[in-house]
């Protein structure tokens, strides 16, 4: 044969630890085991009896240990009358890094028809339990070389390549939504992985073996994140809040037991490893009660749980030697897990649609009720539309039939004034200059009430053509002096408030100019402009002048004064060089 994968060996429990080769191949093995063999925590050392007759044509063969985490394993066969010995485990590999020592295997010769016996001691640390479990195997050295590592790890490569795709479509859903149950599970399955690895031995090929010890702390930390995802998935929470408790302080209990089994591993699987074999049952029964009450989503966990509970329960138990290890009982935890993960990720996955399900509802109502709101607004804002339209059309009419009663009350003054002027003259009385000031102040001021009448905007108010209505409002009152007026007007926007003010202040300067003129042709000179949001004016004649001082008193320049500095100007001054020059500027 090739190899033999089923055959039986003797074996001994030397708990003292006082045998070795030369005393041990004396006794008789009492007792016979599978080369599956499991035998539970044993303190002391264990030795193996297997008798080897050769019917090949086959020389040379391979003895090979299939379970890499024991401390020291010794390989014992006579040869020329010598016993001779092979070592191997992870005692040596701390030592030598040589990781030949990670994978027990241990060559020997027997020649065609002839027979031999070896012997294998497991000698683990002295006072501590250990887990005594394994498989043996027996192959030819041309069958050991032609076997592909991958093949033997076949499953696990498959296992850890989906548990990897699982990892990352969780951490993709967390970043998604940041609902902690996928971050729960994600790590669950980063742990699961880390200790499936130390359980095939795969973390050890990876240069981690000096590690193995604290590595072994992802058995704890994988419970206690699947039981916080249980915990959030099913609810626990809002439909038994007393579990959800128990659950909390048991994860609480998990976390301070962390220390003692990187002190003491062996004994923290012998008691508190163990008897966290009950949490499943809780949380299944859990699970049945939450569907009842109505939690149909974890209907889908409970196929899930119950495998876990089925792995969980039957690899202690085959551990401590309980049950016997068989190819089913040493792969039913990856096997098992592997197919609860695949039920659990249905879950999420089923979760993550009806969440986007949810979403694109969400979505759509809110269009729906964006469109609504955006149709009614529509239909508000044009009634409300409506109503402002008329309320402006009122208040125009309103403005209106004001300026309209100001101005005609302007010109009624006006007209009595003037008719009053006309009768003096008629009488052959002395003209009276101040009554046709009078005059011309209320119809620079009507002017505006005109304009505004005449306008479709009540805001605002062009330059040129109102201070040109000014001057001829006043080249049309003095009839008895010739007047010459050149105009260099700008056309801007003005105020109502600045236009009247301007109004009155070239009212008020034209009548002066006109009234103490000492040439038969009064000759003024009218520039406006705008430049850098400011109002230039300037307004020169080519009269006699006047002394300030004299006339500060007079009403005419105090109401230039006043209506200056209702324009907030920057400047404002006369000058006598040729006649009389005022100079205004304000900022529009």
């Amino acid at each position: 044969m090739q190899v033999l994968k089923h055959f039986e060996l003797e074996y001994y429990f030397d708990e003292n630890r006082t045998q070795n080769i030369e005393s041990i191949n004396v006794l008789k093995f009492s007792k016979k085991t599978s080369n599956f063999f499991t035998f539970g925590y044993t303190d002391g050392n264990t030795w193996f009896k297997l008798k080897i007759q050769n019917k090949s044509q086959s020389k040379r063969f391979i003895f090979q240990l299939q379970e890499p985490y024991f401390q020291r394993i010794n390989f014992f066969i006579k040869k020329n009358g010598t016993w001779k010995q092979q070592q191997a485990g992870l005692t040596l590999y701390k030592k030598d890094k040589n990781k030949k020592n990670l994978s027990p295997t241990f060559s020997f010769n027997i020649e065609s028809n002839q027979s031999k016996t070896i012997y294998i001691q497991f000698a683990p640390k002295a006072g501590k339990a250990t887990t005594c479990f394994g498989r043996f195997s027996l192959s030819s050295q041309t069958k050991f070389n032609y076997s592909s590592l991958f093949n033997e790890y076949l499953f696990y490569a498959f296992f850890f390549g989906t548990l990897f795709i699982i990892i990352i479509f969780n951490l993709f859903l967390y970043a998604q939504f940041h609902e902690t149950i996928y971050i729960y599970y994600a790590f669950y399955l980063i742990f699961l992985f880390i200790y499936i690895a130390i359980y095939s031995g795969l973390l050890l090929h990876l240069g981690l073996a000096s590690w193995h010890q604290e590595f072994s702390i992802s058995i704890p930390l994988f419970i206690i994140f699947l039981v916080a995802f249980s915990d959030n998935f099913l609810k626990l929470k809002y439909y038994l809040p007393r579990i959800h408790k128990l659950l909390k302080y048991i994860i609480i209990s998990m976390l301070i037991s962390l220390p003692y089994l990187l002190y003491d591993y062996d004994t923290w699987m012998s008691t508190i490893g163990v008897s966290t074999a009950f949490i499943a049952p809780i949380v299944a029964v859990s699970a049945f009660y939450v569907v009842f009450k109505g939690h149909t989503e974890a209907k889908y966990y409970i196929p899930g749980i119950i495998l876990y509970i089925a792995s969980l329960t039957i690899l202690p138990l085959m551990t401590k030697g309980l049950i016997s290890h068989t190819t089913f009982t040493h792969y039913v935890f990856t096997t098992f897990s592997f197919i609860e993960i695949m039920f659990f990720s249905f879950v999420l996955v089923q979760r993550f649609l009806k969440t986007q399900n949810e979403k694109i509802y969400l979505q759509t109502e809110l269009l729906d009720i964006q469109k609504n709101n955006e149709k009614r607004l529509k239909e508000k804002v044009k009634e409300r539309t409506i109503e402002v339209n008329q309320l402006l059309q009122e208040k125009e009419v309103l403005l209106k039939e004001v300026y309209h009663r100001v101005k005609n009350n302007f010109h009624m003054v006006s007209s009595l004034l003037w008719i009053e002027h006309e009768n003096r003259e008629e009488k052959g009385q002395n003209q009276d200059a101040s009554l046709l000031e009078l005059i011309n102040r209320i119809k620079s001021m009507s002017l505006i009430h005109q304009y505004l009448l005449e306008s479709d905007d009540f805001s605002a108010i062009k330059s040129k053509q109102y201070i040109g209505q000014v001057i001829t409002a006043i080249e049309h009152s003095y009839t008895h002096t010739k007047i010459v007026i050149d105009q260099e007007l700008e056309n801007f926007t003005l105020s109502a408030n600045q236009a009247l003010s301007l109004g009155i202040i070239i009212n008020e300067l034209l009548t002066n100019a006109v009234k103490y003129t000492d040439k038969s042709t009064c000759k003024i000179d009218i520039l406006c402009q705008l430049k850098d949001n400011e109002v230039y004016l300037i307004i020169q004649d080519n009269g006699k002048g006047f002394n300030p001082k004299a006339k500060k008193t007079g009403f005419g320049l105090n109401l230039i004064k006043q209506f200056v500095k209702k324009l907030q100007a920057t400047k404002s001054e006369f000058s006598f060089k040729e006649g009389t020059k005022y100079e205004l500027t304000f900022k529009l």
